[in-house]
């Protein structure tokens, strides 16, 4: 078993009315498709969703573990819940972040799940909140609730959806969320099928492990009376050195499509990534490679005030462009000189007064200087897409300048001789 954790695991968790309502959409010709470990990619979900071009009755099941080690999970959670056509089931990463709510409804981290991935996740809730504490706790807390009330497994007439797998040891009913969440070898190289009548859809245990090629889905060499594989493994490994991705499954007619990572989460990629002339597998767990996407730095801190700094860059670039081609911003954008020198002699003026101090009466006309105008200048110095100033030399060696001797150079042209 690979849960070493002191977790508080209850018994298995179904839903019999969605259970009921996803039987009767297949019944009908509509698709049922099984999602692996997204993990937080948030953007490569959003293509995937756009490949398989859902239609309104359509249904997607994801296979637990939406959060962690990702990018955006606060995003991805918030995608989930709003989308009626999306459907989780609960997984491991699920079950240690609902541990971070206390019985007194309180928000505490759990230490345990921010070692394993967790410092991602609320590094994306931090962000999300724009470094509001109290609102990404009051957003977190909200999400863990609807995380405790997910099932732990969907079983339909030929399939079952669970995010570990099964023990085989032990009657399918009386499984809890021990083995459903947390089991691994001893399920998937179990060599005998644990359900006659129904194929089992997980993920959980990424198919380097399980499958012969990694990143590609992997079905059970041994197969039902009806000839369907026994087991399919999902989790292709969004973040694998090998090929990343997240892939999906039609549970009727086994078609899998699989969305590569987007170049912009490839966040596994960057770092002390040691070099090799072989693709391995495991790279990512050797030290001094990321474990975490960036967001995870001071729990979002740093992400925000990479944020913050781009935005505020972007707007000062934004006013230069527009002070060069002539245009007047509104009244706050007065020169920064103006407000320097209005709080150095602490003047008590409204801001409309300074800006009128700041025209210009030329032939007649009365001309605002707009910002970046050099009020010092006289006349003044207009910003504008022709503007520019030159720049005087204040020391000049005259004598240094006349002993060069420009004839003996060979691109030097011959002087024309002067008149007397």
């Amino acid at each position: 078993m690979s849960c070493s954790l002191d977790l508080p695991l209850g018994p298995s968790c179904r839903d019999p009315s969605l259970e009921a309502d996803l039987q009767a959409r297949l019944d009908a010709g509509h698709r049922i498709i099984a999602v692996g470990d997204v993990h937080g990619h948030l953007a490569t979900f959003r293509a995937l969703l756009h490949r398989l071009q859902l239609g309104p009755e359509d249904r997607v099941v994801c296979l637990g573990d939406l959060i962690d080690r990702g990018p955006d999970s606060a995003g991805l959670v918030s995608l989930v819940r709003s989308d009626p056509r999306i459907i989780c089931i609960k997984g491991n990463h699920e079950q240690m972040a609902i541990q971070s709510i206390t019985a007194e409804g309180n928000v505490e981290l759990w230490q345990p799940w921010l070692q394993r991935g967790g410092k991602s996740t609320w590094g994306s809730y931090i962000v999300r909140a724009q470094g509001d504490l109290w609102q990404a706790k009051s957003n977190f807390f909200d999400d863990a609730m609807w995380m405790d009330n997910l099932p732990t497994q969907i079983v339909l007439d030929d399939v079952r959806l669970v995010h570990a797998g099964y023990d085989p040891r032990m009657p399918l009913d009386a499984q809890g969320e021990k083995e459903l969440l947390w089991i691994r070898k001893r399920w998937f190289q179990h060599d005998k099928p644990v359900d006659p009548a129904r194929m089992v859809v997980f993920g959980h245990s990424t198919t380097t492990k399980v499958g012969r090629c990694a990143g590609e889905v992997a079905f059970s060499s041994f197969k039902l009376d009806d000839q369907r594989p026994a087991w399919v493994a999902m989790d292709v490994g969004a973040y694998n050195h090998v090929a990343p991705g997240i892939a999906a499954l039609n549970i009727k007619t086994q078609r899998v499509i699989k969305q590569t990572t987007l170049r912009s989460e490839r966040w596994f990629e960057h770092g002390n990534i040691v070099k090799s002339n072989t693709k391995n597998p495991r790279r990512w767990k050797q030290e001094g490679n990321r474990k975490e996407a960036f967001i995870a730095e001071h729990y979002g801190l740093a992400a925000l005030r990479m944020v913050t700094r781009k935005e505020h860059v972007a707007e000062l670039k934004a006013k230069r462009r527009l002070r060069m081609a002539g245009v007047v911003l509104e009244q706050e954008d007065v020169p920064y000189s103006a407000l320097h020198r209005r709080s150095r002699n602490n003047i008590d003026t409204t801001l409309n007064s300074e800006v009128e101090t700041l025209d210009w009466v030329h032939n007649g006309q009365r001309i605002r200087k707009g910002p970046g105008t050099e009020v010092d200048r006289s006349p003044p110095h207009l910003p504008g897409p022709t503007g520019f100033r030159v720049h005087h030399r204040t020391k000049m060696n005259v004598e240094a300048i006349t002993s060069i001797d420009h004839t003996s150079s060979p691109w030097a042209r011959p002087r024309r001789s002067q008149k007397s």
